[in-house]
């Protein structure tokens, strides 16, 4: 008896903006590992292309230069970042259980010494781009308000208990929420010393955000 073959499965055929997407991701992934080992000055866009495994066309094709190369991936960065900071926020829950969580994911992330994570070093270089690329300035800022923005939703969608009041408008709370954690990290990451657990953090993001009883 003879047996009868298997058919192969067959191949998925990837649409152009998968196939561009598949491209974009494999060079900010390359990106990524080369500027983490050898820093954004002494990176070339050859370097980059040569890690992913394509010429330098698609690398200027896809993003134009390194400066845009490296924007795109702190962009990418930044939002997986913030996935992580808000995966554990529950709209509808009490505003003081969703500032603890999110207090314990930024004292949670990232390196016991905030300057031994070299992706973390690199992003300050992004300041330093927009300086003199208008272009990635304009874009930081939209950025930067997004950020905002989606920490006043938090701040709006959460339920406050009997007695607990806004210390002001949502986008007000969420402008210093933010500024507490960049400013924060920055310190950490100059000073080279953390100074702040979930329990500190919970502390001061509910002083930022709620009025006190007895005011």
């Amino acid at each position: 008896m003879t047996a009868t073959p298997l058919p192969r499965p067959r191949k998925t055929r990837l649409s152009r903006e998968e196939q561009k997407a598949a491209r974009s991701q494999a060079l900010l992934t390359a990106a990524w590992e080369a500027f983490c080992d050898k820093g954004y000055e002494a990176v070339t866009i050859d370097e980059v292309a040569e890690r992913a495994g394509y010429s330098r066309m698609p690398v200027y094709s896809l993003f134009g230069d390194k400066q845009t190369l490296f924007f795109e991936l702190w962009r990418s960065t930044v939002g997986e970042l913030e996935r992580r900071l808000f995966a554990s926020i529950k709209p509808g829950a009490p505003l003081t259980r969703n500032l603890r969580q999110l207090a314990e994911a930024v004292a949670n992330s990232g390196e016991r010494d905030p300057a031994a994570n070299p992706g973390e070093r690199l992003f300050f270089v992004v300041q330093t781009i927009a300086l003199s690329r208008p272009d990635i300035a304009g874009q930081l800022e939209t950025l930067a308000r997004k950020v905002v923005d989606d920490v006043a939703g938090i701040v709006r969608r959460s339920a406050l208990t009997e007695g607990e009041r806004l210390r002001a408008a949502p986008e007000v709370i969420a402008a210093h929420l933010v500024a507490q954690i960049n400013g924060l990290a920055t310190v950490q990451f100059q000073t080279r010393t953390r100074y702040a657990s979930s329990r500190e953090l919970t502390a001061i993001f509910k002083a930022i955000a709620l009025k006190d009883t007895g005011e």
